[in-house]
């Protein structure tokens, strides 16, 4: 009994959630002791241990590590716990840090405190990420390896705390190696149980309901409340995960949690069954004059009127699956606590037997917003879980005029909608049927002369034009070819000499030239421009008669 009272008392200190009370938690934590190491181990796991020391101040990780983890396995003490506490803190792994560390103090609980707990206290307390605790239970002795780092000794005396998110679980027992994934959430506790007889694991996964608590509540009161609510929700082997916790996982969600949408999003994100939310409002009593009490007697205790509006939300459905509210006059804190968390726990389980069915909603376009109840709960095509009951349907797309209709859910049953939605100008007659659809024929072709080009024309006119001017100077040389001159100077100064002219060759030349170039010229511009096929239309219409050019290629 004085065991089970010194557990008590450290169960009490870190908030461990009722992780013991399970089949066989008890047995574990009377038998936390870990085996007795020899002589020989012991010796051995000193020289491991104080050579890890050397390498993690040397901020050498990896040798560090193998050495810690082989003194643990040689001799699993609280003083080579410590030094894997400080390795996961020098790794980064905080909240590793944390688990080793918050297991150091539970085993040296009731020893003098020195240098080692005031640090193992120091790193317990620092902020870290999001965690949640798995309890590991199997064959005492097995060790525990977590994501590949030694944790501990089964039986652990207090569950692993695990950063959020899904982590590898290993438990050796001799050569068998047991694996198993599991995925750690804020605020919420998983069990595993390992069975090395059969090489099985039994995972099992509470369900978990997140707890928001609105109104005039101090810190006391918050504590209180949620643990009058859990245990109330204990008895059906639920638990509760505070607001504050859930969000973490999605602190982005925290300005909108008065919409179903953010609501839905945060308690899947936890994978919670419901959302519970409790408003608070306290009414002071009158005051009560002094005479009012007897001589004698013992102060009046402090007594209120308490208001409380309880609503349960359910994610799978998007909507408030139930809610009520209870008032408790001239109720002491506890007392008025107690009767809100009764309630709650009746709201949850009438909740849960409301009937369902489903509703399919889809639009021609889709893309559509759904409005169900004036909330916005998805986009078309949609499909859900809905309450039983009628409820008012909107749909709405950017630049069409919306749809509204009544959604009536029956028990069991699929509420279908195929909404067609309209833009403008969509409503213009059709043509009338009765008319007969114009005859479609063969496209047409003719063959075009396209115009001379003008760079054509620029050259033929210039190849002419120097083609006359060749030509007269050509026949110019010709007719002046024999025939003499008389030069009054002789190259011997004396006598007069005749000379006569040689330009026949040059006077021929300039002529087939100049005669070449005219018929060139001629040519390029006479001859006429490119073809080409042009598509004609040989379809009549009211306001077409003939033929019409639709394109040339």
């Amino acid at each position: 009994m004085r065991a089970m009272r010194t557990i008590g008392k450290a169960l009490l200190t870190w908030g461990i959630v009722a992780s013991l009370s399970l089949d066989g938690g008890g047995a574990l934590a009377r038998s936390s002791r870990k085996p007795k190491a020899s002589a020989a181990d012991v010796q051995q796991a000193s020289k491991l241990l104080t050579d890890g020391k050397a390498a993690l101040i040397a901020k050498t990780i990896e040798p560090a590590k193998t050495l810690f983890e082989d003194a643990y396995r040689k001799n699993p003490s609280a003083e080579v716990l410590f030094q894997l506490g400080k390795l996961a803190e020098a790794e980064g792994r905080m909240v590793a840090a944390q688990d080793v560390m918050r297991r150091y103090l539970h085993e040296t609980a009731g020893d003098e405190e020195g240098p080692d707990q005031k640090e193992a206290q120091r790193i317990a307390q620092l902020v870290s990420a999001p965690a949640g605790e798995v309890h590991v239970l199997g064959a005492r002795g097995a060790w525990v390896v977590v994501d590949d780092h030694l944790v501990g000794a089964l039986p652990l005396p207090l569950p692993l705390l695990l950063e959020s998110g899904n982590h590898r679980i290993i438990v050796e027992l001799g050569d068998q190696r047991i694996e198993e994934q599991v995925k750690a959430l804020p605020g919420q506790t998983v069990e595993m149980r390992f069975n090395q007889k059969t090489g099985t694991v039994v995972v099992s996964v509470p369900p978990a309901l997140v707890l928001f608590l609105d109104g005039d509540f101090t810190a006391e009161n918050q504590k209180s409340l949620t643990q009058a609510v859990g245990k109330v929700l204990a008895k059906d082997r639920q638990v509760v995960v505070p607001g504050e916790k859930a969000l973490k996982l999605k602190p982005q969600l925290t300005d909108c949690l008065q919409t179903a949408s953010c609501l839905a999003e945060l308690a899947n994100a936890n994978e919670a069954l419901y959302v519970l939310r409790v408003r608070a409002k306290r009414v002071p009593p009158a005051p009560v004059p002094a005479s009012a009490t007897p001589a004698g007697q013992p102060p009046t205790v402090d007594k209120a009127s308490w208001q409380f509006d309880l609503e349960v939300f359910d994610p799978s459905v998007g909507d408030i699956a139930g809610k009520t509210s209870v008032r408790c006059d001239d109720c002491a804190v506890e007392q008025a606590f107690q009767s809100a968390s009764a309630t709650l726990g009746t709201v949850v389980q009438q909740s849960a037997s409301r009937a369902r069915g489903s509703v399919e909603i889809s639009s021609k376009p889709s893309g559509a917003d759904v409005f169900l109840g004036g909330e916005k709960v998805g986009v078309t095509p949609y499909k859900a879980s809905r309450f039983v009951g009628s409820v008012p349907l909107e749909l709405r797309l950017l630049g069409q005029p919306p749809f509204s209709s009544t959604l009536t859910i029956e028990a069991g049953q699929v509420a279908q909608v195929e909404a067609v939605l309209s833009k403008p100008g969509d409503d213009a007659p059709e043509p009338d049927p009765k008319l007969p659809p114009p005859v479609v024929k063969a496209p047409v072709y003719r063959t075009e002369v396209m115009p001379r080009p003008k760079w054509r024309l620029a050259l033929g006119g210039s190849l002419i034009g120097l083609g006359v001017l060749s030509l007269g100077f050509g026949i110019s040389a010709l007719q002046a070819n024999g025939k003499s001159v008389l030069n009054p100077i002789c190259p011997d100064g004396k006598t007069v000499c005749q000379q006569i002219y040689d330009t026949g060759k040059v006077g021929g030349g300039l002529t087939v030239f100049g005669l070449a170039a005219m018929a060139g010229g001629m040519v390029t511009v006479v001859l006429p421009g490119s073809k080409q096929q042009v598509q004609v239309s040989t379809a009549l219409s009211p306001s077409m008669m003939g033929l019409a050019a639709f394109g040339t290629y």
